[in-house]
């Protein structure tokens, strides 16, 4: 991974006691990725929106492609597949971390940002507060693979008790959603952040493909 990205997301990742560390736990948890072989590929189906004037492009049939590289098993390659332009993050250690989580988080971060003209790292503290907090899960079953899995739904709300809410617009009740499974690669399914207006609103989706195979 590169330096500069190692010390953006450093910021998001969570350090000291939490209340619920269930969510924590399922997100962050290591070692996930520490049997993929060599070669293989993970893929994460990536699409995101926002209103009009918006400072960061749309994604509408985008990817995140998680591989091995052949030639180095201890390290993880994240590539972003959009407009049939593909961009390199680096490399993530294979015995770390889901990055598709972290980098989810930072997009959410800098284009809340954007949206509002906030800073990013207000933006990111409001964000690792609320994981903190975390919160009761919630039963889910969720289709992959030709099956149905069991699952569990975790979904919080930055800024519902932001002193600055009332400048943020729509983005005050920015919901996050994380559904997670043990049975799935890298036990994340899916990823999401969305305002209240399906149409104008902002809304970034990351959902493993039926694609997405080993490292379980």
């Amino acid at each position: 991974m590169t330096r500069r990205l190692a010390i953006i997301l450093s910021g998001l990742v969570l350090v000291g006691p939490t209340q619920a560390d269930t969510i924590t736990d399922s997100l962050f948890a290591e070692g996930l990725f520490s049997t993929l072989a060599p070669g293989e590929e993970i893929t994460y189906a990536h699409v995101r929106s926002g209103p009009a004037g918006m400072e960061f492009p749309p994604v509408t049939e985008g990817a995140m492609v998680l591989s091995k590289p052949t030639e180095d098993a201890a390290h993880l390659s994240l590539t972003l597949v959009a407009d049939l332009r593909r961009r390199s993050l680096g490399e993530f250690s294979a015995e770390g971390g889901n990055p598709v989580v972290l980098v989810f988080l930072e997009s959410v971060a800098r284009n809340v940002a954007a949206l509002t003209g906030g800073s990013p790292f207000y933006i990111r503290n409001r964000i690792k507060d609320a994981l903190r907090s975390g919160g009761d899960p919630t039963s889910a079953r969720e289709p992959f693979a030709g099956r149905v899995v069991a699952a569990q739904a975790f979904t919080l709300r930055p800024f519902t008790d932001d002193p600055n809410r009332g400048r943020m617009g729509d983005l005050a009740d920015l919901t996050l959603r994380f559904v997670v499974s043990p049975t799935v690669p890298g036990h994340v399914l899916s990823l999401s952040a969305d305002t209240s207006d399906p149409a104008t609103g902002y809304h970034e989706t990351i959902k493993l493909t039926d694609a997405g195979k080993g490292g379980e």
